[in-house]
């Protein structure tokens, strides 16, 4: 004889449903990104450098690069970027240690995003005195405006740059997702 009451069977039943009711939530979406930028589109606009003293070749420096997007491929939102701002500080030995900073990027439709980046830059000097500095690190989008404002992600970077020269190329690879109450959201 079964001692099950009715509050028993419909405990039984709702243990039931639960995975078909979290089934049907689906993850966030995420938008996958993958950039090359050339160095036509980027320009140091400050750079302020400092000796520590303590040895040779240490310095700390905070600089500016302004970046412009001409033919930009549009994002998962069908929107192109016309213009980023990185902020940034490194503290070097010869070109080599660790850089970090922040960047605002600009859409064509005025949101921004938002986001923060680390990493480590290498130089190495070639029989001839030329040098080639690379820089491999991660950035973190945190934020931003309108359809962007809960943003988050990462992209893998790597650059080859010479400031000296004004030089500052990027490759870069990642994902982001928007917040699910962005997701659709028209352009402005």
């Amino acid at each position: 004889m079964s001692n099950k009451t009715p509050f028993m069977y419909a405990i039984s039943f709702g243990l039931a449903l639960t995975p078909i009711c979290f089934s049907t939530v689906s993850a966030q979406e995420r938008c996958k990104v993958s950039e090359d930028a050339t160095a036509a589109k980027s320009n140091y606009t400050q750079q302020h450098v400092l000796d520590v003293g303590d040895v040779p070749g240490h310095q700390i420096r905070v600089y500016e690069l302004h970046r412009t997007y001409a033919n930009d491929k549009p994002n998962c939102e069908n929107l192109k970027r016309t213009e980023s701002w990185t902020r940034g500080y490194s503290d070097y030995i010869d070109r080599n240690g660790r850089t970090w900073g922040y960047d605002v990027t600009l859409l064509e439709n005025g949101d921004k995003i938002f986001s923060q980046w680390d990493g480590t830059s290498q130089t190495m000097v070639a029989p001839d005195g030329s040098k080639k500095s690379t820089f491999t690190g991660v950035t973190r989008y945190t934020g931003g405006t309108g359809r962007y404002e809960g943003i988050r992600g990462f992209l893998r970077v790597s650059a080859v740059f010479e400031p000296d020269k004004n030089v500052n190329q990027l490759q870069t690879e990642g994902e982001y997702w928007l917040p699910a109450s962005t997701v659709g959201q028209s352009k402005k």
